[in-house]
């Protein structure tokens, strides 16, 4: 076993999952980071497996493979700089853990990411959430069952995968309703749920005779959702001209939040963000937010004597309006 075998064992069963803690989608995404890199060095190159070691991840090779495939496999810009962040993410363990591997790592470490146009955040106006509720049918289970579900989403302001996680024992329903989710980096967080969300879950729940150990949300074989479908479910109901989906919902909750005046301090703990930057950028969004935060620093600089002068003065008033 070469040194980047033995470094790259050690940066998955050992960095991420027992030092960092990271979400099994983090290690998931690493993951395929390296199997795309492994196969165009195999594919492209015409380099052995047994022969790919830091000689051969050089700076050059890894910038080529970002090329590939944003050039070759239409990924996005976006999306290649999560691939570059996620090898970036190793070079930095393996320089840290021998000083010998330096140069090599540092080359890579340099390499930048692409510029991106950040694009505006879609999320719903109130207005635009009312709707989108009121266009769901609620004749059938499995209707009823979307409501619940897209009801909890905005509420509970989660990431999708954290409410799909989410099991009967992981909800509280009496006189403080809550919901207990499994975040990023695995941090628990109860988060609280309207009383009236409270009474269509306790419906939901009798209706389809859930127990403690039952996913909360789940197909007509007791599995857990398919991220996928929620997508699809989304876009049945969608009646606006934005791009929604399930993380629009936790977006819009926060924005919406913001624009009722709730403190930006509670808002970061309500979606877990490591810092207050990251909820920044939802009030960011927020035209709405952004126009009473500017009318509450408003300062009339016209004295009140001023502006009775210039009513007043009408050689002055009819010089204006010929202009």
């Amino acid at each position: 076993m070469n040194n980047f075998t033995k470094y790259l064992n050690l940066f998955f069963n050992d960095y991420l999952t027992l030092q960092l803690n990271c979400s099994s989608n983090t290690i998931k995404s690493y993951k395929y980071t390296f199997k795309l890199l492994l196969n165009y060095l195999i594919n492209n190159k015409g380099i052995n497996l047994k022969d790919i070691d830091f000689k051969v991840l050089t700076k050059e090779n890894i910038k080529d493979f970002l090329n590939y495939i944003e050039e070759n496999k239409n990924c996005s810009i976006n999306t290649r700089n999560q691939r570059l962040a996620a090898l970036k993410s190793f070079f930095q363990y393996v320089s840290i853990e021998n000083i010998e591997y330096l140069n090599e790592t540092q080359d890579v470490l340099n390499i930048r990411m692409k510029k991106t146009v950040k694009k505006e955040m879609d999320y719903f106006t109130l207005k635009e959430l009312e709707d989108f509720y009121s266009g769901i049918n609620t004749n059938t289970r499995k209707e009823r069952r979307n409501y619940v579900l897209l009801t909890l989403l905005y509420d509970s302001a989660a990431r999708l995968e954290e409410l799909l996680n989410v099991k009967v024992i992981d909800v509280r329903l009496d006189n403080q309703p809550s919901i207990t989710l499994l975040g990023k980096g695995k941090k628990i967080r109860c988060v609280p749920i309207m009383d009236k969300t409270k009474e269509i879950v306790i419906q939901y729940i009798n209706e389809n005779k859930l127990t403690n150990s039952s996913y909360l949300f789940s197909n007509s074989k007791g599995e857990k959702l398919n991220p996928r479908t929620i997508q699809i479910m989304i876009n049945k109901y969608n009646k606006t001209n934005k791009n929604i989906s399930p993380h629009s919902f936790r977006r819009s909750r926060a924005i919406h939040l913001l624009e009722a005046g709730v403190d930006i301090i509670y808002i970061r703990d309500l979606l877990n963000h490591a810092s207050v930057t990251t909820t920044e950028r939802y009030a960011k969004a927020s035209p709405e937010y952004k126009n009473k935060m500017l009318a509450k620093t408003y300062t009339n600089i016209f004295q009140e004597n001023q502006e009775t002068s210039w009513n007043n003065d009408k050689d002055l008033l009819e010089e204006l309006l010929k202009l």
